[in-house]
């Protein structure tokens, strides 16, 4: 074997390894089983099954190419020599993202994950410069909408529910009932 095949696909190996052990090792977890409800083990064996599948799609595309680089379509059909471009750096937009985070992480206890999501989703976008308003409020709200059904009706996560009165917002999202 070529000494860059195997420095290719090593890391896939070892991924695949490490993702058998993790699986085999979630399958240990003690707890009360409780009808009709899923088992603490199932949501992290279902992304170790993911990593696994991703390990050994690139190791059999690399055994595949034989190590060579992957290009993606448009890189294909593009002939012009590449030049190199300088690309733009936003060191205050990075800032305000990270400042961004560090409010939510604190305002999520008190407001509750349902408003606080839905207020930092729209603050992010308006940090990124981005300024359609009806997008930015109308996508805020659909993804806060989406996280919450994940979270609270699908994978059954506790998430915080906020102090009085923001935890009214989390009792009005579970009585709608579609989403029950």
């Amino acid at each position: 074997m070529d000494k860059a095949l195997f420095g290719s696909i090593a890391p896939y190996v070892v991924g695949l390894a490490v993702a058998a052990a993790l699986y085999i090792y979630s399958g240990t977890f003690e707890y009360t089983p409780r009808p009709g409800t899923l088992g603490p083990e199932v949501w992290p064996r279902l992304a170790i099954l993911l990593i696994a599948a991703s390990c050994l799609f690139e190791l059999t595309r690399r055994l595949i190419v034989g190590g060579k680089e992957a290009t993606g379509f448009m890189e294909a059909f593009d002939r012009e020599p590449q030049t190199e471009q300088a690309q733009p750096v936003y060191p205050r937009l990075v800032i305000g993202g990270v400042v961004l985070m560090a409010f939510y992480a604190v305002l999520v206890p008190i407001l509750g994950f349902i408003l606080a999501t839905f207020l930092f989703l729209a603050a992010f976008m308006y940090v990124g410069n981005y300024r359609a308003h009806g997008v930015v409020w109308g996508a805020s709200a659909a993804v806060t909408i989406f996280c919450g059904i994940l979270f609270l009706r699908i994978a059954y996560v506790s998430l915080p529910r906020g102090i009085e009165p923001f935890d009214r917002l989390t009792d009005a999202f579970f009585a709608i009932p579609s989403l029950w």
